[in-house]
């Protein structure tokens, strides 16, 4: 697992990494090594929240307190537990007082609904010091969340980033020094990469293939192929290499129940 550490007392900081390294040796042939990276302010944790599977976290003298610090992790696309370690911030009073604040009557399709279950199942609280035993139930729980999270894809264009799950990812086609990313529902994202770096990063998924030196695609969303012509399930159509046609009519069959 990936933990990110926020704590802007350093030697506060310093005791959850060495708490933590020791949590990773006790865990290295159970559930594996876990990866610490530790930060003291707000803007370097925001950077890259997506690459972890657990933070644990507790700013007092900034601007940004750990609570608000949460609430911008949350709305930056984090679904992973977020620890917040109690010193002289009272956190569950905190949350509870920004709870109260959000209406009751509202739809389960609304933010404040979807806020509502996040901030009472996302957070969870360790009071300092920190007890072993107590840090280990919260790696417990993380563990068997990531074990259940559905894995998503970053796609970071110059103005937005996306985190997507592979099937809403259609087709990418070679666009100058950009990439053209259609996504389902219509949507569309143009990324500065190279095909070839995109599809190293979708390795680790089954259904992602280069039909040409132009243009990858998401097997899984291909209508038709007639010859060397490829029907994608909203209509667009590509030319496909010879070089490419044995693997993706393989690929194809693969995914014909």
């Amino acid at each position: 697992m990936h933990i990110a550490v926020c704590d802007d007392n350093i030697a506060d900081r310093k005791q959850t990494e060495r708490l933590l390294g020791r949590a990773s040796d006790r865990r290295l042939h159970t559930t594996g090594v876990l990866y610490i990276d530790s930060y003291g302010n707000v803007e370097a944790v925001l950077r890259s929240p997506m690459l972890y599977d657990a933070f644990f976290i507790d700013m007092t003298s900034g601007p940004v307190n750990g609570f608000q610090l949460a609430r911008k992790l949350i709305d930056a696309g984090v679904v992973a537990p977020i620890i917040l370690c109690i010193s002289t911030i009272d956190y569950p009073a905190v949350i509870e007082a920004a709870l109260a604040k959000v209406p009751e009557d509202v739809t389960e399709a609304t933010n404040h609904d979807i806020l509502r279950r996040q901030l009472q199942k996302q957070i969870l609280y360790l009071r300092k010091p920190i007890k072993v035993k107590e840090l280990d139930e919260m790696l417990d729980h993380a563990q068997s969340l990531k074990s259940e999270t559905v894995p998503t894809i970053e796609l970071r264009g110059e103005r937005d980033t996306l985190y997507v799950h592979e099937d809403e990812i259609l087709y990418a086609v070679k666009n100058g020094n950009y990439l053209h990313i259609t996504l389902t529902e219509g949507r569309t994202l143009d990324i500065l990469s190279t095909l070839p770096n995109l599809h190293a990063q979708l390795a680790m998924f089954a259904h992602f293939l280069m039909i040409s030196e132009h243009c990858l695609i998401n097997t899984a969303s291909v209508e038709k192929l007639s010859l060397l012509k490829l029907t994608m399930k909203d209509g667009k159509t590509f030319s496909v290499s010879l070089l490419e046609l044995p693997k993706l009519k393989k690929a194809l069959r693969e995914n014909t129940p």
